[in-house]
């Protein structure tokens, strides 16, 4: 009798965490997409890398700005909110990092369902050393002939697109973002949240930190795809875990990065800073956004009849590449 008494308590005790991995997953269908962050990468006097041309920060604010007005146009009712609308650090930070964290607590701050960083890669150029002579050191019987190399450098021949999403092995502020209200439906004024260092609460974090992720690489793969429709070169989806990252991990929603293209090919550079280019990665990006929300509505999708079938664009998150070669930065 005791054992069997003891036996329902332990019952009763892990119900609710039960519940939570049963449900969970359910109001993360039910809420949808309602508000996405639109995130130009760089700004003010973090200009980024920078082209021939242009600069990374100017070809961002201009891709981003027109990606917002094509969400508005194509989807009625979906909130476009952006961490920055003209050429500043967002928030009108003073210095890089101050203004990443407040891309991400602007983002939290929002409640968005979805935020998409917009940047142009680059890559240096490559050295070459190559024996110019030589030239004679030393003294006496130390007198000895050495040879001489120059330096000269070529374009890195890196071009194409790449999304990042965060790494999977690195979890702890994806995790410490999601709050008690994230994505549980409607707020109720008379349920009482249970405390964030709450066992279950902490079983909710990983399982929306899973979802998150699987969402993340979901659209991530559907923009690539786009992107190869389109005639573009993809260098795929990948996890991106160093500087920079804290857009990725810091804010508790699905969140990718678009590499639009190199910045450092003079090819590349012009596409992204014309119209033609810009529109296009825009109704790339837009028609990925489609399919996107069109899966987790379990609706068909409405992309202009240039979409991409979401069942397609399974990826397994182990083959991710976990660094670009050859070293890019963004």
């Amino acid at each position: 009798m005791r054992r069997r008494f003891v036996g329902i308590l332990i019952c009763i005790a892990f119900l609710p965490l039960a519940f939570a991995f049963k449900s969970a997953p359910e109001f993360v269908q039910r809420k949808g997409v309602k508000t996405i962050i639109i995130d130009p990468g760089h700004g003010g006097k973090d200009q980024g890398a920078k082209g021939a041309i242009t600069t990374e920060a100017k070809i961002c604010l201009e891709i981003g700005l027109k990606l917002g007005k094509v969400i508005e146009e194509r989807f009625p009712g979906v909130k476009v909110l952006y961490t920055r609308t003209t050429d500043i650090i967002p928030g009108n930070k003073p210095d890089k990092n101050q203004g990443l964290r407040y891309r991400a607590e602007f983002a939290n701050q929002s409640g968005g369902d979805l935020f998409i960083a917009i940047h142009a890669n680059s890559a240096r150029k490559i050295a070459h050393r190559v024996k110019s002579g030589y030239r004679w050191v030393g003294k006496g019987k130390k007198r000895r002939k050495v040879a001489t190399y120059k330096t000269y450098y070529t374009p890195n021949p890196a071009k194409g697109t790449e999304t990042y999403i965060w790494a999977a092995d690195e979890n702890t502020h994806k995790t410490d973002m999601i709050k008690p209200d994230d994505e549980f439906g409607e707020a109720d004024s008379t349920l009482v949240m249970p405390d964030i260092n709450d066992p279950v609460m902490k079983a909710f974090q990983l399982l929306y930190a899973k979802k998150y992720f699987e969402n993340s690489l979901h659209l991530a793969t559907l923009i690539e795809a786009e992107f190869v429709k389109e005639g573009r070169l993809s260098r795929g989806v990948k996890q991106r875990n160093d500087v920079g990252i804290w857009v990725l991990h810091a804010t508790g929603m699905p969140s990718v990065l678009v590499e639009t293209g190199f910045i450092s090919d003079r090819n590349e550079e012009e596409y992204l800073d014309s119209d033609k280019g810009q529109n296009e990665i825009v109704g790339n990006i837009a028609d990925a956004l489609a399919n996107y929300i069109a899966a987790k509505e379990k609706a068909p999708a409405s992309s202009g009849g240039k979409g991409t079938d979401p069942k397609d664009a399974q990826t397994n998150a182990a083959t991710l590449p976990r660094k670009d070669m050859p070293k890019a930065r963004s």
